[in-house]
């Protein structure tokens, strides 16, 4: 038969059992508060000397300060202690400085953490350091920054020896930055920060190291995460693991790889991004965008070699305005101005999101624009860029197997179509671009072999007026502050010749064939139809924006046409003399064979053409009559 004292788990007190009962929770709450009062009343006792003498605790915790980081400290409140709920000091108004003043840091009030431990023993250790409302300034145009503290001893010692082993292990701690500000000068450019919460932990110097932190910079709440593995070796220029992580709502840049530093300083690893606008991403660093475009929705990655002088970004793959390239890209300072090469590659680009920002070419009038065109300060940086794409597009013009260069030197822009295949032909194109205050000049020049006349001028002109194989030369020079004005500037020359194709809307060879038996007839076959061409060409000088076109030339089946006449580019409007003669099968003009005359003139969306009305009615028999009676020859 078992007894109660058998059946009581943890023993009640049960007569002749000889079992205790445990503590009860209302007694352990009075043990632990009364042990907790007894380590505070310790710890009051031996920080005595701290209580009594505000000066020996601020010469004891700026000794450990400036142990730590080198920074001397400056006070103008004094120490206070408190214990609960955990031993720390606090001080009103104190300042920390390099020894050239190169980093200043000024804060309303510091918070040190203390270790209870050396505390009981009579010691003021602190482990944690907080600051609130710190302004911070590192001026790095002046002396370098002097602070010989834990990390630059970790610096100083030589890898693998006692002296790094100790330095190593000398203890840090936490740091936190509350409600902070930060001014950094560089190279005459002054950079700001604010609303910065942060937190360094750091608690050897041998020990990985972690920075959490956040700050405004330009309206924006950036994020930032810094992990270093081994920052003691890293500070002896030894390598380490480095991750870091930057998160906002316009960009977003993560990186891990191995750091290193020192005279060869580098890092290397994989770095990734994405921002919903490069641009602005840029301008929250305070770096120009000299490229026109949006640079929307962008993402990239790319194995990465950075050192203080040059990036070299390997296996790279980017992402922007709907384009996808990968290739390589080098970004180096050379004598303080930027230069970025780069070779892409892509199965097809849109050109059209590339000149977003280019005003339209058409004002409400029909003339041309008369916006500014308000060029951008291109000096900031030097660019070669070489694209090659198997496809690209700008609005319906398609061209394949596209070369492009794009290159930025000394504030002047220069694009090029180094080669492409369009339209069954051959393409190249280059264009300069130079501000000159608020005003832009122009250089431009294009070239085709045997490209396809009428799907072209389909895809850019929404017209079919012209077939055949088209080789054209181009060269224009322009200037202004509006696409008006630099119409107005206009100078250059352009040539072309079509082979192998088609007048649509004219039938010379039908209307020369009825204009000796139906003169008045075939001013209304000339509108119609279509002519077959065997040959064409023309130049066209161009002054001021008014071209000249001289012994222009046309030949097919049954004809041989030539003009002349002037277009005036500023005002958009043709006008045209021409004369159609009778010719054989290959377009040879036949002796004594008929012409008609016409004029081509009017608006450039509205052209016209009319036949000379007086050379159909002088071939008809039954309308000449009708004609007027030239005057005498002494009154003419």
């Amino acid at each position: 038969m078992s007894s109660d004292a058998e059946r009581a788990p943890f023993g009640d007190p049960v007569a002749g059992a000889g079992i205790v009962r445990p503590p009860s929770r209302k007694r352990r709450l009075v043990f632990l508060l009364l042990m907790t009062v007894l380590v505070i009343a310790g710890a009051a006792i031996a920080a005595a000397p701290w209580l009594y003498s505000s000066d020996a605790a601020l010469a004891a915790i700026s000794a450990q300060v400036q142990e730590a980081t080198g920074l001397y400290v400056a006070a103008r409140g004094k120490p206070r202690l408190s214990f609960a709920p955990r031993p720390r000091i606090s001080i009103e108004g104190v300042g920390f400085a390099d020894r050239n003043g190169a980093l200043v840091v000024e804060a309303e009030e510091f918070f040190g953490g203390l270790k209870l431990l050396p505390l009981l023993s009579g010691r003021l250790e602190v482990e944690s350091i907080s600051l609130m409302r710190p302004r911070m300034e590192i001026d790095l145009d002046r002396k370098p920054i002097d602070a010989p503290g834990a990390a630059a001893r970790a610096a100083a010692a030589q890898p693998a020896s006692p002296e790094a082993n100790k330095a190593d292990k000398f203890r840090l701690g936490v740091l936190n930055i509350v409600d902070g500000a930060l001014r950094l000068k560089l190279d005459e450019k002054s950079y700001e920060a604010g609303k910065i919460s942060a937190t360094l932990d750091w608690r050897k110097v041998g020990e990985p190291a972690t920075l959490t932190g956040a700050f405004d910079r330009r309206g924006e709440r950036l994020q930032l995460i810094l992990w270093v593995a081994r920052p003691g070796i890293l500070l002896r220029g030894d390598p380490s693991v480095v991750v870091a992580r930057l998160d906002g709502e316009s960009v977003r840049l993560e990186a891990q790889g191995i750091a290193q530093t020192g005279p060869n300083g580098h890092y290397s690893g994989r770095i990734a991004g994405s921002a919903a606008s490069v641009r602005e991403a840029l301008n929250l660093f305070d770096i120009h965008m000299p490229l026109p475009g949006p640079f929307g929705d962008a993402q990239a990655s790319a194995q990465a070699v950075l050192s203080a002088r040059e990036a070299v970004l390997k296996d790279l793959q980017i992402s922007v305005d709907g384009n996808a390239f990968e290739g390589e890209l080098a970004l180096r300072n050379e004598e303080g101005k930027p230069r970025v090469s780069a070779t892409l590659k892509s199965g097809f680009v849109a050109l059209k999101p590339m000149l977003a920002d280019a005003p339209a070419l058409i004002g409400p009038d029909g003339q041309w624009s008369r916006e500014r065109l308000d060029p951008p300060d291109l000096s900031g940086a030097d660019l070669d860029l070489s694209i090659v794409s198997r496809h690209a597009r700008l609005g319906r013009l398609t061209i394949d197997d596209a070369s492009v260069s794009v290159a930025l030197r000394d504030g002047v822009l220069d694009v090029s179509l180094v080669e492409a295949q369009a339209y069954r032909g051959r393409l190249k194109a280059r264009a300069s671009f130079k501000p000159a205050g608020d005003a832009l000049i122009v250089h431009a020049s294009a070239q085709t072999a045997g490209v396809d006349a009428r799907a072209l001028m389909w895809d850019v002109l929404d017209s079919q007026a012209l077939g055949g194989a088209l080789d054209l030369s181009l060269k224009v020079d322009a200037a202004g502050a509006t696409l008006a004005d630099m119409m107005h500037n206009l100078d250059g020359r352009a040539s072309l010749i079509m082979s192998e194709g088609e007048i649509t809307g004219v039938d010379f060879e039908r209307a020369l064939r009825r204009f000796e038996k139906r003169p008045l007839a075939s001013a209304q076959d000339i509108r119609s139809g279509s002519s077959a061409l065997n040959r064409a060409s023309a130049t066209l000088l161009i002054e001021k924006g008014v071209g000249a076109l001289d012994d222009g030339s046309a030949h097919g089946p049954g004809f041989a046409l030539r003009f002349e006449g002037t277009t005036n580019l500023v005002e958009r409007t043709l006008s045209l003399k021409a004369a159609a003669q009778q010719a054989d099968a290959a377009g040879r003009p036949r002796d004594k064979g008929l012409q008609i005359a016409f004029d081509l003139a009017g608006g450039w969306d509205e052209l016209s053409l009319a036949p000379d009305p007086r050379a159909f009615i002088r071939r008809s028999g039954a309308a000449a009559p009708l004609l007027p009676e030239p005057p005498p020859a002494e009154d003419r």
